[in-house]
C-alpha cells in the first residue's frame, strides 16, 4: 500500500483507531487500541504519550481505566490522515489511465476503428477493485457506445 511511502503506518492506525472508535460513540482505552492495531501495549502507550505531548489526544482516568480522546486539533489531524489513507487506498494507476484515455476519446475521430483502443483498455480497466475508476469507466463505455450506435456501428 503507498500509505508506506509516506507515514508510518502503525502511529497514522492508532489516530484512526481511536478516531473510528469516537465516530462509533465509544470509549478508547489504551489496551484496546493496543489489541486493535495488534501491536505491544507498550508501543502503544509510548505512542499515546506522544500524541498526548503534542495535544493530538488528551486522558482522564475512569477510576483506575484510562480513556483517551482526540483534541479537537487532534480531530483534525485523524480526519485528514483518513481522507489521506482513503486516497492512497485507491487504484491510483488505474485512475490515471482512465484519465488518459477521456483525453484520447475526446481528441479522438469518433468512429469504431479509431475507438477500438479505447475500447480494449476499457475492458482491462473494468477489472479495478477501485469504485471510482469502475463508475468514470461506466461512463467512458456508454458514450462511447452511444457515439458508435450513431455511426451505424460500423467501421
Amino acid at each position: 500500500m503507498p500509505k508506506k511511502l509516506f507515514i508510518h503506518e502503525k502511529t497514522v492506525d492508532i489516530l484512526l483507531k481511536i478516531l473510528e472508535a469516537e465516530e462509533n460513540g465509544k470509549k478508547v482505552y489504551p489496551m484496546l487500541i493496543a489489541k486493535e492495531v495488534n501491536s505491544p501495549y507498550s508501543y502503544v502507550s509510548k505512542i499515546l504519550n506522544e500524541f498526548e505531548k503534542f495535544a493530538i489526544v488528551e486522558s482522564e482516568f475512569e477510576g483506575r481505566t484510562k480513556v483517551l480522546r482526540l483534541t479537537k486539533n487532534g480531530r483534525k489531524i485523524a480526519e485528514l490522515f483518513k481522507n489521506i489513507v482513503k486516497l492512497l487506498e485507491c487504484d491510483l494507476i488505474s485512475r490515471e489511465r482512465i484519465e488518459k484515455l477521456k483525453e484520447i476519446f475526446e481528441k479522438s475521430p469518433k468512429n469504431f476503428r479509431s475507438l477500438a483502443g479505447i475500447i480494449a483498455e476499457i475492458e482491462r480497466l473494468k477489472k479495478s477493485k477501485d469504485e471510482e475508476v469502475l463508475r468514470i469507466v461506466s461512463d467512458l463505455e456508454s458514450e462511447i457506445r452511444r457515439v458508435i450506435s450513431n455511426e451505424g456501428g460500423g467501421s
